[in-house]
């Protein structure tokens, strides 16, 4: 008997005549048929990707179906067909999207997929968080965000996952909900799953404009307005996913927000997940994740440890800020975890030993922000006007948090006394954009306490009609 299998597998127009002839199948034998065709294996997965937008709706949807069923269970095989999947999933019916995205994220999960055709795809990866699917592939969307998009998907997750909560006895709205926080805790940092808690977060919020000085502020403003959405009951379900799920890491920042929290629902469910947080969950088997060969790992390890107290962890912290051959960006963020922790001390210590000028100016920074008022602007202007250029972005910025609109007088003093033509050049060029930055009623009324002299000043700086808007 003569095995005919491998002929027609690798038949481009038997195999295309195959899938057309789809279309006269009966609905009941449909799924048998396309599961006939996949298994010739050979070209046989390809014509049906190419053939794909052309078939009516209905058998668009079951091939897309048993594509994914397919490719779930062989996601190697999809290593080649990857441009093909993205093809098919913009071309085919949008029914067959959440299928074929899947698929995709099967693929992407088990084989190497270069940077290139994984950003070709960030576009329909975040249409797909603004679509209708199923959680359970939403879940998959999410993940691919996370590879391709990175931080422009953090406002759509976060409004995901207060619709998830609205039904999360259903199965795939809690997994959903675990895939997104883990997504959020890559993506946004401590920050941004502390505002899960507590979208009012003084602290937390100013932690979220330091990490994400950088950003697009356009992102900034809709993560802020997304996180606003959350209630307290958001807070409550938040905690209780935490409470339940078994993490690789823990969210002890996002528990702490909560010990604190004004609504008391809040605070007893913090109280239980803490509880068993601690006694899972240890700084020590995060401190051994420290030294994980990826970099990835241990930039999450490190920003879970400023969660914990400073006498647990502040030691670990300072020295991996100093330890010389770690990542930059490692580094920063055991800085940030200090600040976290309020840990004054550590940061000042690293001033002074840092071998690295970023890291210092960063730890000062830092440091001058947990000083009062008046002590951390000093610090700060001085730096700011002794400060090399190449670091001057990096001053303004932590001048920018710890001014407030009223302490244009504070500005006003120190550029008098600035000593140098530079000196006070460089402070009326601070001045233009803390005008611009805080504009406003507050600043306003500032300026209208000021000399005669000084407001004519100021006028000749910003015009009072100027608006500026700021997170």
């Amino acid at each position: 008997m003569t095995n005919t299998k491998p002929q027609k597998s690798r038949n481009v127009k038997a195999l295309r005549r195959m899938v057309e002839q789809l279309e006269r199948v009966p609905a009941k034998k449909l799924e048998s048929a396309v599961c006939d065709i996949i298994d010739l294996g050979g070209f046989s997965l390809a014509v049906l990707l190419e053939k794909l937008p052309a078939l009516t709706v209905p058998v668009q949807t079951v091939v897309a179906r048993k594509i994914e069923d397919f490719l779930y269970f062989h996601p190697e095989k999809g290593a080649k067909l990857f441009d093909r999947l993205q093809s098919a999933m913009r071309d085919a019916d949008i029914s067959c999207r959440p299928s074929l995205l899947a698929a995709i994220a099967d693929v992407s999960d088990s084989v190497a997929i270069d940077h290139l055709a994984m950003g070709r795809l960030a576009s329909d990866a975040l249409d797909a968080l603004d679509s209708n699917m199923d959680f359970a592939r939403m879940s998959r969307a999410v993940e691919l965000v996370v590879k391709a998009s990175g931080v422009s998907g953090i406002p759509a997750i976060i409004k995901l996952m207060i619709k998830s909560s609205e039904k999360l006895d259903q199965y795939s709205n809690y997994q959903f909900m675990e895939t997104a926080l883990m997504a959020l805790k890559r993506l946004g940092g401590e920050p941004v799953i502390r505002l899960l808690i507590n979208p009012s977060s003084a602290d937390a919020i100013r932690q979220l404009r330091m990490e994400w000085r950088a950003m697009d502020q356009q992102l900034l403003q809709e993560t802020m307005a997304a996180l606003r959405l959350a209630d307290a009951d958001f807070a409550q379900i938040m905690l209780k996913v935490i409470d339940l799920s078994e993490f690789n890491l823990p969210f002890a920042a996002m528990i702490k927000e909560g010990v604190s929290h004004s609504d008391k629902w809040v605070r007893q469910a913090a109280a239980a997940s803490m509880q068993k947080a601690s006694a899972a969950l240890s700084p020590e088997s995060l401190a051994r994740m420290l030294n994980d060969e990826s970099s990835e790992v241990r930039l999450m390890a490190v920003t879970s440890l400023g969660g914990f107290e400073r006498e647990q962890t502040g030691a670990m912290l300072e020295e991996l800020a100093s330890r010389q051959g770690e990542s930059i960006e490692v580094r920063l963020n055991a800085l940030y975890a200090l600040f976290a922790q309020k840990n004054r001390t550590a940061l000042e210590n690293l001033v002074q030993t840092a071998d690295n000028h970023r890291l210092a100016v960063n730890a000062r920074g830092l440091s001058a922000m947990l000083m009062p008022k008046e002590d951390g602007a000093r610090v700060m202007l001085q730096a700011f006007v002794d400060i090399g250029s190449d670091m001057l972005t990096e001053a303004t910025h932590y001048l920018l948090e710890i001014l407030e609109p009223e302490d244009i007088e504070i500005l006003i003093k120190a550029h008098s006394s600035s000593g140098s033509e530079p000196r006070r050049e460089r402070l009326i060029d601070f001045m233009r954009l803390f005008i611009d930055r805080k504009a406003g009623p507050r600043l306003d009324q500032a300026r209208m306490r000021l000399s005669e002299a000084e407001q004519k000043a100021i006028e000749m700086l910003a015009p009072k009609s100027q608006v500026s808007t700021a997170v």
